[in-house]
């Protein structure tokens, strides 16, 4: 697979150095390349309200990334949980995690949950999901809920959308060929916009 990422960064590169930067500037792939996920971010969100405005509200599966990640215990919480691999893009309703589940069982997956559903809910039938399985987003944690010791599974399968930066290099960054145009130039107009104002480092008093 080809890394889509290092592909819309060299573009925005050779238009920004054939552009109206000053030649001395020197702008990198590893630079430009957090502009571009920054800016596929971007492009998710907006093709995701513009679609919802039609009446669509499914994601894209070409945005969706999955990983696998290992279950850990909480100890001092007496919880298990799962770190988040990459950021992803924030949607309503927390729909940016896509899914949570067991690696093996991924169409049996947890319900989502509000951080203080476990504190509303306590002493309710409510509390119980009827037997379902959730989990809680703290940060870069995933805290599964619900889960009986026995049930914990030694890995999560994470779905997430625009989820590109792990730091895992094992796969590449493929993105949808007839977006790549577009991300090349929101990339540069990122990138040219906090290049608009030149920072005076110097200490001559002159701004």
């Amino acid at each position: 697979m080809r890394d889509t990422r290092y592909i819309v960064a060299e573009q925005a590169q050779r238009i920004i150095q054939g552009g109206d930067v000053n030649n001395d500037v020197q702008v990198s792939i590893s630079e430009l390349e957090i502009f571009v996920d920054q800016a596929f971010g971007k492009f998710i969100k907006m093709s995701y309200f513009e679609n919802r405005s039609d009446g669509e509200h499914a994601i894209n599966g070409s945005f969706i990334y999955s990983y696998k990640t290992n279950v850990k215990c909480d100890k001092d919480r007496d919880k298990h949980y799962a770190v988040v691999p990459s950021s992803y893009v924030n949607l309503p309703n927390g729909m940016g995690i896509y899914s949570v589940s067991p690696l093996k069982d991924e169409f049996n997956t947890y319900i989502p949950l509000p951080t203080a559903f476990a504190s509303l809910t306590r002493g309710t039938a409510v509390q119980s999901l009827e037997n379902n399985k959730g989990y809680m987003v703290e940060n870069t944690r995933i805290y599964l809920f619900g889960v009986n010791n026995e049930e914990v599974p030694a890995h999560l399968l994470i779905k997430l959308v625009g989820g590109i930066q792990s730091s895992s290099s094992e796969d590449n960054v493929d993105m949808p060929l007839d977006i790549q145009s577009d991300l090349v130039k929101m990339t540069v107009e990122l990138y040219m916009t906090m290049r608009q104002v030149p920072k005076d480092v110097i200490n001559d008093n002159i701004k």
